[in-house]
């Protein structure tokens, strides 16, 4: 069964495939891994419509809009996409044949940038048991545990900056490269041209000798600790609200498909003896 809104539906996919319904078209997006590229394969009812090979992402244009493909680090071992979007093209894009290894771009939100920037976003729905399916059953039943990921990356770059864990890196990388073999070239010495500089007479101000309190030296002293994980805060509370929001919005194909668990349950029922459809 499927979820509507206005022309956009969600519904059963074959296995392992993305999938939408879009504009009374079934749209499907295969993955697999190659050796260290990924495959994209787009369907339309059905029938492949475009192939490309990408490392983080590849884009498929169809008709205005544009079917966006990201993969997370995990995908160069499994091949599986991080995220799968039908939105229109960024300005600048080149949507006039298929691409892959294009900009970058796994944001798990599934497009909330060009949400932002005043572009419909209509994401698939993931395969069941891929990352993906996981990763947003769990941003919809436990939104504030999910945005909470935010909190924990900031304050663990915090952590490891305070144990030093960044300069031990940092050192160690140093003492590869000096193992490494260095060129040695002879560079001519070449005499930079010395050119009279005009002296500006500049005015002398006298400025007062402001000091701020000790409180305030303190809370600014300290500001790189605590700065990113106030920040990581604001996201996660952020996220919050707008997966709520999501999931208030009727008909929403990304919200929580509980019509569509209601429609297949009377269905159910009324496939048992004695059973009357309403």
């Amino acid at each position: 069964m499927s979820t509507t809104k206005g022309s956009v539906t969600t519904g059963a996919a074959a296995a392992g495939r993305w999938h939408l319904d879009h504009d009374g078209h079934h749209l499907q997006v295969e993955t697999a891994r190659v050796g260290w590229m990924r495959v994209v394969r787009l369907y339309v009812d059905g029938v492949q419509q475009a192939e490309a090979q990408a490392l983080h992402q590849a884009k498929f244009p169809y008709g205005d809009m544009c079917v966006q493909v990201a993969f997370d680090p995990l995908g160069l071992l499994d091949g599986q996409a991080a995220r799968c979007v039908l939105a229109p093209p960024r300005p600048g894009d080149d949507s006039t044949g298929a691409k892959g290894d294009t900009r970058p771009d796994t944001k798990e939100d599934g497009g909330d940038g060009a949400e932002k920037a005043g572009r419909q976003v209509h994401p698939f729905t993931a395969p069941e048991g891929t990352r993906a399916a996981r990763r947003e059953r769990l941003a919809r039943e436990h939104p504030a545990l999910y945005a909470s990921r935010h909190v924990v990356a900031a304050t663990a770059k915090v952590v490891l900056g305070i144990l030093g864990v960044s300069a031990l890196i940092s050192a160690v990388v140093r003492l590869l490269l000096s193992y490494l073999p260095r060129p040695d070239l002879d560079l001519p010495d070449i005499d930079p041209p010395d050119p009279p500089l005009p002296d500006i007479p500049w005015p002398d101000l006298d400025l007062p000798d402001v000091t701020p309190p000790g409180w305030l030296q303190a809370i600014l002293a300290t500001a790189e600790y605590w700065l990113p994980i106030l920040i990581a805060v604001g996201v996660a509370v952020h996220e919050v609200d707008r997966r709520r929001k999501q999931d208030r919005a009727p008909g929403d194909p990304a919200a929580p498909d509980t019509t569509r668990k209601k429609h297949e349950k009377g269905e159910a029922d009324a496939e048992e003896p004695g059973g009357r459809r309403s």
